[in-house]
């Protein structure tokens, strides 16, 4: 069964690995798997780790992850750290500036606290005990994900199947009348004829000639069996099992390529008010199938 690319998913992990952490996941429709990743700064370190536990849940979409890491109060210490070469490179171009522009003033102490990435905290923790907890988070999250993205796909299927056959209808009402086009045309020749030439009588050879011009030029017989075909392995594909999205979007392509030149070829009006309904059918099954993994 198909799955949707679009869903959510959150999953919430208090354990004892001394932090509470939290992970979303929303996707949504992409040619390819993309992954996004978005961790506390302090954690970007872990973002290996989970694209190696998310890539096998997808196979298509664009998948944005959301972490959040909260240190439960264990009375662990935490260690603040100065970086002193940072430290040295800001004193150092400050005295050079103040220097070559004669500013006035002193660098005082305060100031040193809003020089970005001077300072940092230093946590004591278990590295491994926390990427374990975050992988098994992000899987909680996945799977929630992979749930709601199974159920739009079987919602997606069950409105694919409704119109697969409308469409089968339609071409069936196409069929039949397409078998009665050489007497609609002879037919139509007479009415015209008669029109035309009045009293004189028609000839009747030159005639059929005529409607079998006009058959031949607008046989559509063979266009009717490949969009049959495509409906049915579109049903078939539908049952299949991984990522069917790409195949069900070129046999959609195929399918309004065909009904484009059963159009192109017959203009007889009872035909091309089916065209219409099915083209309109068409556009509604592309945009589905573009949701589709």
């Amino acid at each position: 069964m198909p799955f949707s690319m679009t869903g959510y998913g959150r999953y919430k992990l208090e354990d004892d690995s001394g932090f509470n952490i939290t992970v979303e996941i929303k996707s949504v429709n992409h040619r390819f798997l993309d992954l996004s990743f978005r961790l506390p700064k302090n954690y970007l370190w872990l973002e290996e780790s989970l694209g190696k536990v998310i890539k096998p849940y997808f196979q298509r979409g664009r998948i944005d992850v959301f972490v959040a890491i909260e240190k439960q109060s264990t009375g662990q210490s935490a260690q603040l750290t100065v970086n002193q070469a940072l430290l040295a490179s800001y004193l150092r171009h400050f005295k050079q500036l103040k220097k070559e522009f004669k500013l006035p003033g002193k660098i005082r102490l305060e100031q040193l606290f809003m020089f970005p990435d001077l300072f940092s905290i230093k946590e004591e923790f278990n590295e491994e005990a926390l990427q374990q907890a975050v992988c098994k988070a992000l899987q909680g999250a996945a799977e929630a994900l992979l749930q709601m993205r199974r159920k739009e796909g079987e919602m997606i299927v069950a409105d694919l199947m409704e119109r697969l056959e409308l469409l089968t209808k339609n071409i069936e009402e196409i069929q039949e009348i397409a078998s009665d086009l050489p007497r609609i045309y002879q037919e139509k020749l007479q009415i015209a004829a008669r029109e035309l030439l009045g009293e004189i009588e028609v000839d009747e050879q030159k005639l059929a000639t005529e409607v079998l011009f006009y058959v031949e030029r607008s046989a559509i017989t063979e266009e009717i069996v490949r969009f049959k075909s495509h409906l049915a392995q579109f049903r078939s594909t539908l049952q299949a099992s991984g990522p069917v999205g790409r195949k069900l979007d070129f046999i959609t392509q195929e399918l309004h390529r065909e009904i484009n030149t059963i159009a192109a070829k017959t203009t007889e009006l009872s035909i091309s008010q089916y065209i219409v309904d099915m083209k309109t059918e068409i556009e509604k099954i592309r945009e589905q199938v573009q949701n589709i993994e």
